[in-house]
């Protein structure tokens, strides 16, 4: 019989936290964490404990691949932790075990835990902005407020509907992303096929514990976003000129 695969959770970025732990999103990619396990990682000193998972603020035990959740680690502080960084559980405080090595994490299986498939990368108009750009959608146009959503029903509500009414997805679906990643814009405009058609927030929230991200339509036309920050999430849809406008700061 084949040993069973080890419970591992990849490092996303880590937020309220402290010299004795703290919060942190992490993807599982491997086995069933649970809370009450001790993890390790390559370069750090000790091991930390998992406290508590929680998705869409609900608790749950345990994690499975390839989902993503907000997670309470204690026992050291986090700042040991870099983004990619693979915690592996160990038996008992202090035990060691052959940890691997730091690697970058796939953004094409994050795409695909999304319910998007990717059809090509930088397959865009010549005149197509560069993806940074988006990230000052919202403060470029400061006379069309974003839509602000109390709950993430309402997030997943909103998108659908203004989403639609824009006509941001092709007929089949497809449109381009910036892929849900911290250095989506060094990837590059990923054409995608929505394979779902629903409710994208709320998938891109439990494949990488942030509803954030920008979508373009196929034409450059319209552009679709989803901001995750300290004020709530926002939705952001422009028909407008935000490939030429400036960021305003």
């Amino acid at each position: 019989m084949d040993a069973p695969e080890a419970d591992r959770l990849q490092m996303h970025h880590a937020f309220d936290h402290g010299p004795d732990g703290g919060v942190c999103v992490v993807r599982c990619v491997g086995g069933r964490p649970r809370v009450g396990q001790f993890f390790a990682a390559k370069g750090m000193t000790g091991t930390l404990r998992l406290d508590r998972i929680k998705q869409y603020d609900v608790p749950v035990t345990p994690l499975t691949p390839p989902h993503s959740a907000k997670v309470h680690l204690s026992g050291g502080p986090l700042v040991q932790l870099r983004y990619g960084d693979a915690l592996v559980a160990v038996p008992e405080p202090g035990d060691t075990v052959t940890l691997p090595v730091r690697v970058a994490p796939d953004w094409r299986g994050r795409l695909e835990a999304c319910g998007l498939r990717l059809l090509g990368l930088d397959d865009v108009p010549d005149d197509f902005p560069e993806p940074l750009r988006a990230r000052y959608a919202d403060r470029a146009h400061p006379g069309h407020p974003s839509a602000l959503a109390r709950s993430d029903a309402e997030l997943d509500h909103l998108w659908d509907t203004l989403t639609r009414a824009a006509r941001l997805a092709s007929p089949e679906g497809e449109f381009h992303l910036v892929p849900p990643d911290p250095n989506g814009h060094e990837i590059g405009w990923a054409r995608v096929r929505d394979l779902v058609g629903t409710a994208l927030p709320s998938r891109v929230l439990a494949a990488t514990g942030r509803a954030a991200f920008f979508a373009v339509s196929p034409d450059g036309r319209v552009l679709g976003a989803v901001t995750d920050e300290g004020t709530g999430k926002r939705i952001v849809v422009r028909e407008d000129d935000w490939k030429t406008r400036r960021a305003v700061t």
